[in-house]
């Protein structure tokens, strides 16, 4: 008697994403114990949404790429100003303690 593969298709459509990432059909068929006719066919029926699927994680993995780029360049620059920032404090201090010095009533 045959034994049938019955799973959701969500199931059907990931195992359908690794052997279209570069797994062998019979790997991924033996790995969760189906046929490899079956698995086939799957990959049959399902590669186009599962390509459209891959190709919006590709996508979304690139701006994420591109936003952590752009996350890296704004830290520097606010590590910039904030050592900026810093240093005008200590200029400041420094100039309001000599105005103390020479005029004692000056607030």
């Amino acid at each position: 008697m045959k034994r049938r593969f019955r799973s959701p298709e969500e199931t059907k459509k990931e195992l359908v994403a690794e052997v279209l990432s570069g797994y062998r059909t019979e790997v991924v068929a033996r790995q969760y114990g189906l046929s490899p006719r079956t698995l086939r066919n799957w990959v049959r029926q399902y590669q186009d949404e599962v390509d459209d699927l891959m190709a919006k994680k590709r996508d979304e993995a690139e701006k994420l790429k591109q936003d952590a780029g752009k996350l890296q360049d704004l830290q520097v620059k606010y590590n910039e100003a904030v050592k900026l920032l810093g240093e005008k404090e200590l200029e400041i201090n420094i100039l309001r303690e000599l105005v103390k010095k020479k005029h004692p009533d000056w607030k």
